[in-house]
């Protein structure tokens, strides 16, 4: 059985270029993941050649992490950003994700990924699902993602990465979070392509509809606001009881 620290060595190796980005938050569970057989993988819609290109993985849980290790596969480097704690009754459920992390680690171990091999940044598309997110008892585990949550495009640029693939399911703008990090990107130079694996399509050269208050001081605040910061890193907070007066508090 791997403990965090080794799974989340693994996924996040020393020497490898993108690993200051990978996030440790689903690596820390409050539960023993099992030990889970690794059935074969199969994607319908994934493409076969990416043209070299930096590729962000933004689809539900598991199936984030599954798609990270195919283009591991592939010689890409997973990147986990996934920033929502484990916590009971959660609004985000992790456990699965975290299963899949620990279930195929020992495969990223046999893969001759180069260290500085192009990236594959995984995430949750369900981060900002509000569903119980305000009731009481529950565990608030939204996250967001921010543009300092990712590299730069001067960065990405740097490494002669011009391009970019976003795979998600059913649209072809990204997320609105995700859309000021994309949007930023574009604006450096960096081509976007979006494969929707629901509709089976690839559309090249997506220009990124702008979204409200991109580049504002205070979009970061806005985004944050309402979310729970987890006190081991991360998002993730039990949303308290109402009080007496009937109203309820924040807390992160």
């Amino acid at each position: 059985m791997l403990t965090s620290e080794e799974c989340y060595a693994i996924w996040a190796p020393d020497g490898a270029r993108w690993s200051d980005w990978a996030k440790p938050a689903a690596f820390a569970p409050a539960f023993a993941p099992p030990d889970a057989p690794v059935a074969p993988i199969a994607v319908p819609g994934l493409p076969e050649s990416w043209k070299d290109a930096a590729i962000v993985v933004d689809l539900p849980g598991a199936e984030a992490v599954e798609v990270g290790v195919l283009l591991g596969e592939r010689g890409y480097r997973p990147v986990p950003l996934f920033n929502a704690t484990y916590g009971p009754n959660a609004v985000i459920e992790v456990e699965p994700l975290t299963i899949a992390l620990f279930a195929h680690a020992g495969t990223l171990t046999r893969l001759p990924i180069a260290p500085n091999a192009e990236p594959a940044f995984l995430l949750d598309s369900r981060r900002t699902n509000t569903v119980g997110a305000a009731t009481a008892g529950w565990y608030d585990n939204r996250w967001v993602v921010l543009p300092q949550d990712l590299p730069s495009g001067t960065y990405l640029r740097s490494h002669k990465i011009d391009s970019v693939t976003l795979v998600q399911r059913g649209d072809l703008q990204p997320a609105t979070d995700l859309s000021h990090v994309l949007l930023r990107w574009q604006q450096a130079g960096i081509r976007l392509t979006v494969v929707d694996l629901t509709a089976g399509k690839v559309e090249e050269n997506v220009q990124v509809r702008e979204p409200t208050f991109f580049r504002r001081a205070w979009w970061a605040a806005i985004a944050l606001f309402g979310l729970r910061r987890s006190n081991v890193g991360g998002f993730g907070a039990m949303v308290p009881e109402q009080t007496s007066s009937g109203r309820g508090g924040f807390s992160g």
